[in-house]
């Protein structure tokens, strides 16, 4: 269960940390984004991410926001972040997953251009992400992340409030 934290931790860290200098490119990317889904290719990934897209699942379903990115027009991004707090176990019905009530909250800066939203990690090096934009849905390519444990394709998923 740890590693399932450990992999949603890094998913919101990697995507939350930016340069100050950065110019947005709308391409429909502003407004506010809700991680809706987290999938992974069943055949390939391991146990752990399973169990994370299970979990995401049910919590969406509670209509429990886990991770808002705001990306406003002068390229400022705004995170509402509740992983940290997530409480994962196994029930006599299966995952046993509350709504973390606190989250963290953090602002950095973004650039969104040619299907490429860039940033800096928390260690100051530069990564990069694909991400298509199509009307109320982004989808993030997750593979280009680099995240610890995760050598495999997914997707992020993000519904627009």
């Amino acid at each position: 269960m740890k590693k399932i934290i450990f992999t949603f931790m890094a998913m919101s860290t990697l995507l939350v940390s930016c340069s100050k200098d950065a110019i947005a490119d709308d391409k429909g990317i502003i407004g506010v984004w809700e991680l809706a889904e987290f999938q992974v290719d069943a055949e390939a990934a391991g146990t752990y991410l399973n169990l994370a897209e299970d979990a995401l699942n049910k919590l969406r379903k509670e209509d429990c926001t886990i991770v808002t990115f705001e990306f406003k027009n002068d390229a400022t991004l705004i995170t509402e972040n509740a992983i940290n707090y997530l409480n994962i176990s196994a029930g006599p019905t299966g995952l046993v997953v509350p709504c973390p009530i606190e989250k963290d909250t953090q602002t950095t800066t973004y650039t969104y251009e040619n299907g490429v939203i860039k940033f800096k990690d928390k260690d100051g090096d530069d990564v990069s992400a694909k991400a298509t934009v199509d009307g109320n849905k982004m989808t993030v390519d997750a593979e280009g992340l680099d995240l610890p444990n995760f050598n495999t394709k997914g997707e992020l998923v993000f519904k627009k409030k």
